[in-house]
Order: structure tokens, then C-alpha cells, then sequence
């Protein structure tokens, strides 16, 4: 952790990865994944509820993250 704190491309993935859990967690305190009494499901092509559509999205945020820092900023290649 002393290695990815050092330099400011590993402080800006981290933090990355903190807001995006942050992000989640404040979308289902807030109910995005709830759906009112008497109402259909949000279906995304027919077939993804929110919940899938949500967790499908923060892995891409992780992977997109984890690929740019990786390949563009990684201190040790």
C-alpha cells in the first residue's frame, strides 16, 4: 500500500475505487434498487433488473481503473 500511496496516479486510482463503493452504497441506502408497491420491475433490454445493471456497472468502473492505472501508470515495469 506504501508503494501505490506513493506517487499521485496510485492516490487517483484509490480513490476511484473509494468513491465508486461510496457511490453504490449511497444508490441502495437511497432505494435505486427498490421498486414501489404494485409496480413492474426496471428491466434493462428486457431482461436486467437495476440490481444487475448496477453491479454489471461498478465492475466496469473497477476494470477500466484497474487497466488504466496498470497499463499506463505502474511504477515497476
Amino acid at each position: 500500500m506504501r508503494e501505490i500511496m506513493g506517487h499521485a496516479a496510485g492516490r487517483v486510482y484509490l480513490a476511484v475505487l473509494f468513491l465508486s463503493v461510496i457511490a453504490l452504497m449511497a444508490f441502495i441506502v437511497t432505494g435505486g434498487l427498490e421498486t414501489a408497491a404494485g409496480e413492474e420491475p426496471f428491466l434493462l433490454f428486457g431482461w436486467m433488473t437495476m440490481s444487475l445493471v448496477v453491479g454489471a456497472l461498478f465492475v466496469v468502473v473497477w476494470l477500466i481503473a484497474y487497466l488504466a492505472y496498470f497499463f499506463f501508470f505502474w511504477p515497476y515495469r
